[in-house]
């Protein structure tokens, strides 16, 4: 028997439990079941005109079919992944230059681009997910951050590159990816199509805080400029899949020659920012604290 799907103003306490209650105790653990359920092919942001997380009131994306707005609306900006928006607004208000490199609607773009006073660059190749990251820039009234339609790659050469684009199912695909040089799985494939390119070196160049969401090119892109991040020593915040084996080395490496602090942020299950000694990391390490998102930093990360 197919039950009607329950109204999305009857799950407001849910959803308001989610935000509330602390993160592992009972009352936040069946709120999470209920909207889980709630959620099976229920997408708010192809509902309703705007999302606005209950963690965040101050902020208001403009829904479109996304991924990562779906799951803002149902559980919160931290039950999205956890502590990493906390974390980017406390390094962009200290930073004075800023890159992301993989901005998607511009989640963490709102955020930080609010938090910082410094010159900020987000990076998204993906044209209609460019498109709706300004839209979100301009819905919530920030006009400090520079929006490139391109994507990121190594050497030095601009030039044409192809980006394959996920059968997610969704108008803002978050797992869009270069055909080339990245160390990812097989993934699903709607269409090919091709971007501008632009040399990662120009971009990051004065750059004291880098985010890399990169869907597998992380590693290429990072060896490409590793004597000017050996050189300013820039604090990088970067996803780290499980497969991703050359980036985990890489991170460990540059980490022991650096100095560098590793700093993995759990997505769920905990709050505590987990630090790991450079010879003990590599590509598994965040997933077995219920994350991929790995901060490099010259100090102890603390919130």
């Amino acid at each position: 028997m197919r039950f009607p799907a329950i109204p999305l103003s009857l799950l407001y306490p849910f959803r308001l439990g989610a935000v509330t209650w602390r993160r592992g105790s009972l009352p936040r653990s069946a709120c999470i079941a209920v909207l889980k359920w709630a959620a099976r092919g229920r997408r708010p942001s192809e509902i309703l005109r705007e999302i606005k997380p209950l963690d965040r009131p101050d902020l208001a994306f403009i829904a479109t079919g996304s991924m990562v707005l779906d799951a803002v609306y149902w559980f919160g900006v931290q039950g999205y992944e956890g502590q990493v928006a906390a974390v980017w607004q406390s390094l962009c208000a200290k930073a004075s230059r800023v890159l992301e490199v993989g901005g998607n609607v511009g989640l963490f773009t709102v955020v930080g681009g609010r938090a910082t006073q410094g010159r900020y660059t987000v990076v998204e190749p993906v044209p209609e997910v460019a498109a709706a990251l300004r839209n979100n820039l301009l819905h919530n009234r920030v006009a400090n951050v520079d929006v490139l339609e391109a994507a990121a790659i190594p050497g030095d050469t601009v030039g044409e590159v192809i980006l394959n684009i996920p059968d997610e199912g969704r108008d803002s695909p978050v797992g869009a990816h270069l055909v080339e040089g990245v160390e990812i799985a097989e993934r699903s494939s709607l269409r090919l199509q091709t971007v501008v390119g632009v040399p990662f070196r120009a971009l990051m160049q004065g750059c004291d805080l880098i985010k890399i969401d990169a869907e597998g090119i992380e590693m290429e892109l990072l060896q490409s400029v590793r004597h000017l991040i050996v050189a300013d020593r820039p604090t990088l915040v970067v996803e780290v899949l499980p497969e991703a084996e050359r980036l985990g080395t890489f991170l460990a490496t540059l980490a022991r020659d650096t100095g560098y602090t590793i700093s993995v942020i759990p997505e769920y299950g905990s709050d505590e920012i987990v630090t790991v000694p450079s010879k003990s990391f590599n590509a598994s390490v965040p997933g077995r604290h219920r994350s991929k998102d790995v901060v490099l930093s010259m100090a102890p990360l603390r919130l």
